[in-house]
């Protein structure tokens, strides 16, 4: 991971952080952060896997259904838990076989869900711009953002707060939540306690070195071949904001070593991109946290060719959560107010006029979605809806 001058990453506790849990799928286990004692903010990677002609089926395609997702907090069984499932579940391993594995997934959460570890959902949205995007290398972290709301509310939860303004270069305090370095053992016991050779109750920090708003955006252009930050496959973003957060990659570094916690996957034109896994990027706020990216970060190693080491170029992208506030606000029945907290004030008047009727209204997957999604475009055309 990216790590600030002389900063090095440290094992926690994930109970120290206890605005941050588990979405898990039958795919993926993502980090998620409370909003509210009922609402979970996440990526939309993590909520949308498939998409129509992936080669998955309909009932896996888009948005997953909430009863193929629960919420998981970090207590001591969680990692035995989820273990046990995967076991149950990764026997489906193409993807053809999705429905199936969801299908599995679905009947072991029913035994799990409404206990002191794992909750039921209610709701799962990503945003609707995201799929227009997803498979863009350039733009593939656009409007990456996802909610979910549960059926009961968690007991003494701490919220978090939305970074809205820009980063400055090298900001104070800036660090990354991200999975704890798998262990490696051949002790079968020792396994069944892990998922996937990972402790969930416990998480890597890592401090790493912001970029200014001009550094990052002229390196993202010059990696993605863009004109400008404005030149995006898809919708277009809000108040034409840059839709990413940059950091510093692997200070004091001359060799592109991997990290155990990454994976390096060849990209076009002699790049080489590095992939992490899930992470929060925050800022610690009081008691709980100011989250400033959720999602999957890019690691761009500029190279010659495959073979030089990594020049001083490279850098990390982040998704920038807090510049999709009125959406979030939208899909959680509030808003978000100018310190990024979440508040019980539904959005109301020409700011929700695109969520209605432009197509960026939420995907919800629940059975009367799509007659209240009607309902409110055919008010919305009568003018009746403020």
């Amino acid at each position: 991971m990216t790590r600030a001058a002389g900063a090095e990453p440290s094992t926690e506790k994930l109970t120290d952080y206890p605005s941050v849990l588990y979405v898990a799928t039958p795919f993926a286990i993502c980090f998620g952060a409370l909003l509210t004692e009922t609402t979970v903010i996440t990526d939309a990677r993590c909520l949308h896997p498939f998409s129509n002609g992936d080669g998955a089926s309909d009932k896996v395609s888009g948005v997953l259904d909430p009863s193929y997702l629960m919420v998981g907090l970090p207590t001591v069984n969680i990692s035995a838990t989820m273990h046990n499932i995967l076991l149950s579940t990764q026997v489906f391993s193409q993807i053809n076989q999705a429905e199936s594995r969801a299908a599995t997934f679905f009947g072991l959460v029913a035994n799990y869900v409404d206990n002191s570890t794992f909750y039921a959902v209610n709701t799962s949205s990503v945003h609707a711009y995201y799929p227009q995007s997803e498979y863009d290398e350039a733009s593939e972290q656009n409007f990456d953002v996802g909610v979910v709301t549960l059926k009961r509310a968690i007991p003494k939860s701490k919220t978090v707060q939305l970074q809205l303004d820009d980063l400055e270069a090298n900001m104070d305090g800036l660090s990354a939540l991200s999975f704890a370095t798998p262990v490696s053992t051949n002790d079968p016991a020792t396994l069944q306690n892990l998922y996937q050779g990972i402790d969930l109750t416990k998480v890597k920090i890592t401090p790493i070195s912001s970029l200014d708003r001009s550094s990052c955006d002229s390196r993202y252009m010059d990696a993605y071949k863009l004109k400008n930050m404005k030149s995006f496959q898809g919708h277009k973003l809000p108040n034409n904001d840059s839709p990413v957060y940059c950091s510093s990659f692997y200070d004091n570094v001359t060799m592109c070593t991997e990290d155990t916690s990454i994976s390096i996957t060849d990209a076009a034109s002699g790049d080489n991109s590095v992939n992490l896994n899930s992470t929060i990027l925050f800022v610690k706020s009081g008691s709980s946290i100011r989250v400033v990216s959720l999602g999957l970060p890019h690691a761009v190693e500029v190279r010659s060719d495959n073979t030089s080491s990594c020049s001083s170029n490279g850098f990390v992208h982040f998704s920038r959560t807090g510049i999709y506030t009125d959406w979030i606000g939208w899909v959680s029945s509030g808003s978000i107010a100018s310190n990024g907290s979440w508040i019980n004030k539904p959005l109301t008047g020409d700011i929700i006029a695109d969520f209605v009727t432009g197509g960026g209204a939420a995907s919800l997957f629940t059975p009367y979605t799509a007659m209240l999604a009607s309902a409110i475009s055919a008010l919305a055309a009568l003018g009746l809806v403020l």
